[in-house]
């Protein structure tokens, strides 16, 4: 993927961006475990991709997260580690929550389980005028199902 600039960055403005992309990730990471999604800080025509799927505008992105919101109601979610430069962000954030609701899943719907689960998930984010317009999230689904205590279905 080769990213273009329409115009070059001073560092300064560069460090400015950059800053303001880390506070409005961490802050919506909050909001976001909470269901607060008023705020949600994707453009309108944004695109997300992670194991479950891919979401195209802002509407789909923010149900994807209803999804989560539905399986793991008590979610918590702490940004561990971040690097960022300009408009682009990656982020590490630690998930823990009871999986006390359904998780429909791309294989079908998952009934709770009740059990603790505690994972790592990778989001890449590019960000323009100040929201996400691309980001992708890598998670070990496989370690996820286990700790839920469900096999994952054969590949077909």
């Amino acid at each position: 993927m080769t990213l273009v600039q329409d115009k070059p960055t001073t560092i300064q403005d560069n460090k400015a961006t950059t800053a303001a992309n880390i506070a409005t990730f961490k802050q919506w990471v909050n909001e976001m475990v909470k269901g607060e999604y008023a705020h949600a800080p994707y453009a309108e025509d944004a695109e997300t991709s992670d194991p479950s799927g891919k979401y195209k505008g802002k509407a789909q992105v923010i149900q994807s997260f209803n999804v989560w919101k539905t399986a793991f109601p008590k979610a918590t979610g702490e940004v561990k580690n971040q690097i960022a430069m300009g408009d682009h962000l990656t982020s590490e954030v630690l998930f823990k929550s009871s999986h006390t609701g359904p998780l429909v899943s791309p294989t079908g719907t998952i009934p709770p389980t009740n059990k603790n689960v505690e994972f790592k998930a990778v989001i890449l984010s590019t960000f323009r005028n100040g929201l996400i317009q691309r980001e992708r999230t890598y998670y070990d689904q496989a370690d996820l199902m286990r700790q839920l205590g469900v096999a994952l279905p054969p590949k077909p």
